[in-house]
């Protein structure tokens, strides 16, 4: 009968990696040197394990650039050698050193039950020296005190780590590691004039009214490669480059901005996509536009839900044309009978109608856009005071601190509760001081019209001009389409 493999753990350490890292980043390796090097460490574990096995067949686990420290960190192999071992699958664990395997306690002792509860004699050996054996008390105890230690040492370094981070963050100093989409290779401080017009043209579209998955389409249609992955754009990573702080220079840690002692937002030491902070004031107010309105989100028809029956009063929803079970380029726009107050009696030409209200909505903008975008006696913005009394309080809470009459605990939470304040009232300021008639037009729209702008930016100017578009009765079934059934809504101030 073959003997039971043992099985042969192997995982490069934090250490090691860190060292190979730094090498990179010097200039001293290649990514493709440090990857060799990587794999050079394990298979000098593998030969040192199989010196330890003396001649047992053994069987690989390999968690190649994986941290047995970080908790949310899972390691496949280690868990299918656990499974092994429960299973009898293995008779035992050799390893480099017991820090290659354990680095919290919690997995340790995982091990340990099955190490006590199990009726076969299983090994496990490390070529460290010490006697780690867990078939014994005493291996252990010396296994228990060793794990302890080296996860003490870990979250050491890791908060040394943290501080050395905050410390950079609150000079402002770069976050960035590795390559980052619009900033140069070489130097992510120094803005890469190509790639950084494609994300500025990301956030403007955003801002404009499109929404995530449309840029994420735009890119792709522009063949647009994320280099941080080497592939096309995610809808996560999409969204990530749209609303990254990083865009206007705002330093951030753990996602959250920093403030320096002023309580003025820490500025970072690279070349920002927008050199002022207006329209990052304004996205705060437009974050989450997506969620707020969950029935855009799949809206395919420009008029779906601004038309409405003139028999019932019901929106109207856009619906393709059929022709001999095969969907044709057409479509209409229903009155469809899904709630009792719904007369479902009603149809129009989606594109003949769609075609009319462009054109109607299109003098608008086109009127709009000669009074240079900016109505006269437009509403002064009502959130001034407001914003002057919270940074009144801020100023009076920060003296309050520097006296040391206030508790650090009350301090932290009141000036977040302020901050956040301030950071609304600026948002709503941004997004006031363009008029809401005419947030929409841009320079895209007047040069290149209709064409280049998605459904959802194209339906955002049309319900910015038109409350809605009212459909009365046709005179007679099958007739041509007829204008005069369309009665636009305006809004009236």
């Amino acid at each position: 009968m073959q003997a039971k493999p043992v099985g042969g753990y192997c995982r490069i350490s934090d250490a090691d990696l860190a060292d190979i890292r730094r090498a990179v980043k010097a200039g001293v390796l290649t990514p493709e040197e440090a990857a060799h090097e990587e794999r050079k460490g394990v298979l000098r574990q593998r030969e040192d394990i199989e010196t330890l096995a003396g001649g047992a067949p053994i069987k690989w686990y390999e968690d190649n650039n994986l941290s047995a420290f970080k908790r949310n960190v899972k390691r496949p192999d280690f868990e299918q050698m656990v499974k092994d071992l429960k299973a009898g699958r293995i008779c035992g664990i050799l390893a480099y050193d017991i820090d290659r395997v354990y680095r919290q306690p919690r997995d340790l002792e995982r091990v340990i039950d099955i190490y006590e509860t199990s009726k076969e004699p299983l090994t496990f050996k490390t070529l460290s020296g010490q006697n780690f054996d867990l078939t014994t008390s005493d291996g252990r105890f010396s296994a228990r005190l060793f794990v302890n230690i080296a996860n003490k040492s870990s979250e050491d370094t890791r908060r040394r780590l943290i501080r050395s981070n905050v410390a950079k963050a609150k000079k402002g100093q770069s976050h960035a590691r590795g390559l980052v989409f619009g900033w140069l290779d070489d130097d992510p401080s120094k803005l890469n004039p190509e790639t950084a017009s494609i994300r500025k043209k990301a956030v403007e579209k955003y801002i404009a009214g499109d929404r995530v998955a449309t840029i994420m389409k735009w890119l792709a249609g522009e063949n647009v490669i994320n280099i941080a992955t080497g592939k096309h754009f995610t809808w996560g990573g999409t969204k990530a480059m749209v609303l990254a702080p990083r865009n206007w220079g705002i330093r951030t840690y753990n996602e959250e901005i920093i403030y320096d002692d002023a309580n003025e937002i820490v500025m970072g030491d690279w070349e920002p996509i927008f050199p002022t902070l207006d329209t990052w004031y304004l996205l705060q107010k437009l974050k989450g536009r997506d969620a707020k309105n969950p029935g855009e989100a799949n809206v395919s028809y420009l008029l779906t839900a601004i038309a409405r029956c003139g028999r019932c009063g019901a929106t109207l929803k856009g619906h393709p044309k059929w022709k001999k079970g095969e969907r044709t380029p057409g479509y209409n726009y229903n009155c469809n009978k899904q709630r009792p107050e719904q007369c479902g009696g009603l149809s129009i030409d989606g594109p003949q109608l769609d075609a009319l209200i462009q054109d109607l909505v299109w003098h608008q903008v086109l009127r709009a856009s000669k009074q240079k975008q900016v109505p006269e006696g437009a509403e002064p913005w009502s959130g001034e005071v407001e914003l002057a009394e919270v940074e009144g309080e801020i100023t009076e809470l920060q003296a309050l601190w520097k006296a040391k009459k206030v508790r650090a605990a009350s301090y932290v939470v009141a000036l977040d509760d302020l901050n956040a304040r301030k950071n609304e009232l600026l948002a709503d300021r941004a997004y006031h001081s363009v008029p809401a008639g005419t947030r929409s037009i841009t320079q895209e729209l007047l040069s290149h019209g209709w064409g280049n702008l998605s459904i959802e930016r194209q339906r955002i100017i049309v319900r910015n001009v038109l409350r809605a578009a009212l459909i009365h009765p046709a005179n007679s079934r099958g007739g041509r389409f007829d204008p005069d059934r369309v009665e636009p809504v305006f809004h009236t101030a």
